[in-house]
């Protein structure tokens, strides 16, 4: 089955922008953007968050969790190499991560009981298992309504290709401005990028955006006068000042211009796709984003496992370990927190067209930054991979884990469109074992 980004069937956040500024009326409900009640921020470790996400199951026994002392049928073809932790190994084909773990949390006793993309996806990206009578939010959508934001900057951001990355029950004043990875920067080889609604157009001046506000403000006047009684007032200018924020900052587009970056900067990162999204991640999180999702696919090893990782390992190798070694010379680690994984795991013994298939059962993600211990491995699977040895976690905790470090515990409530009370986790909680 081929993992898709769930963007459901409502208006993206950045088109009820652009809709915003157009000034067009009737796009949807206030209930979008209706009061609520927000849990007291407590002390946070982290301001930010990164996550890396690898859709369709990554073969992690062939990353993270290599097993070289069974039988081959199980340990794949991969070789095996020494960290910079000693007694873990990783796969040969992540050397460059394999030279910066001991800045991070290697978690490798996480596990659930959905082997099936789509539930799957929503389990770990929520930190709630699938309900029929609600839509959870993903965490990216949490950060956006519970984080500060600064003018000018939306708070949570997808590039690429991610699943289950809305806003679902908090509604689509929450969803994640979403950009093609491929069109969205801009580079010295592609000197021109797709931000159509988000940056200021060439043809308009500073001067003329905000002429063409004070006009605005002039309409809505008339406007609220004529529909005090009615709900679309509070929607309608919310999303009009948020659009001129961005238009006006122009901090969106600076943070996918890469033409400023250095050389070396650039080669660290790597000249593809992956790379570049990490690199522009970085930089989101620099201009004031609170979330940001990388989102890579190709994942899903029924067949022809191991070639298809010797293609996908290598940039993403390159470029995760370029990420935590940049937050960290700029001294954005401490606040940033980053994650990497994908919804399930790889069955541990091999079929017969050497793919791997959905295994839930136990799975490693790789985290680091914001508040985790450095050099930290967070339980283990058994001898095979089938389950978790000891220490194991479940998507709930972790995404617990995360929230807690942003500065909300998992009891912490949050309250839908319509009004109802919801805690931000049912389940999960926090893995103190990993903080720092």
């Amino acid at each position: 089955m081929r993992n898709r980004a769930s963007t459901g069937s409502r208006c993206s956040r950045r088109t009820l922008l652009q809709i915003g500024w157009s000034g067009l009326l009737g796009v949807g409900s206030a209930d979008l953007l209706r009061a609520e009640s927000t849990p007291e921020r407590m002390s946070a470790r982290a301001t930010g968050l990164i996550m890396i996400w690898l859709g369709g199951g990554p073969a992690t026994i062939d990353m993270w969790d290599p097993k070289p002392d069974v039988a081959r049928e199980v340990r794949g073809e991969f070789d095996t190499i020494e960290t910079a932790l000693p007694g873990v190994r990783f796969s040969q084909h992540l050397a460059r991560t394999a030279e910066i773990i001991n800045r991070g949390v290697l978690m490798r006793s996480l596990h659930h009981n959905i082997p099936d993309h789509t539930p799957g996806a929503q389990y770990v990206m929520t930190g709630n298992k699938p309900s029929a009578a609600l839509t959870y939010p993903s965490i990216g959508s949490l950060a956006a309504k519970l984080l500060p934001t600064s003018a000018g900057m939306p708070p949570y951001f997808t590039i690429g290709e991610a699943a289950n990355t809305g806003a679902g029950f908090l509604g689509a004043a929450y969803d994640p401005f979403r950009f093609s990875a491929a069109k969205a920067m801009r580079t010295k080889d592609q000197p021109a990028n797709d931000l159509n609604g988000v940056v200021l157009p060439a043809s308009m001046s500073p001067a003329q955006l905000d002429e063409r506000r004070r006009m605005q403000e002039l309409f809505n006047a008339r406007f609220v006068e004529r529909h005090r009684e009615t709900d679309l007032v509070p929607t309608f200018s919310r999303f009009q000042l948020d659009s001129h924020d961005i238009l006006a900052s122009n901090r969106i587009g600076s943070a996918f211009d890469l033409t400023g970056e250095s050389e070396a900067t650039l080669a660290l990162y790597g000249q593809g796709e992956v790379g570049r999204s990490m690199l522009v991640a970085r930089r989101l999180i620099e201009a004031g984003a609170r979330f940001v999702t990388v989102g890579t696919s190709g994942w899903d090893t029924h067949v022809d496992n191991f070639s298809t990782l010797r293609r996908l390992l290598p940039p993403l190798d390159k470029a995760l370990a370029a990420l935590v070694t940049d937050l960290d010379q700029r001294g954005l680690s401490d606040k940033t927190l980053l994650l990497c994984g994908g919804e399930f795991g790889r069955t541990p013994v091999v079929n017969n067209t050497a793919g791997r298939d959905h295994w839930s059962r136990v799975m490693t993600w790789f985290a680091s930054g914001g508040g985790l211990k450095r050099g930290y491995v967070h339980g283990s699977s058994d001898a095979r991979g089938n389950d978790p040895a000891d220490a194991p976690c479940s998507p709930d905790d972790l995404a617990a884990t995360a929230l807690q470090l942003l500065g909300f515990p998992a009891d912490s409530r949050v309250t839908t469109t319509a009004g109802r009370p919801v805690k931000l986790f049912e389940s999960g909680r926090a893995i103190g074992a990993i903080m720092a």
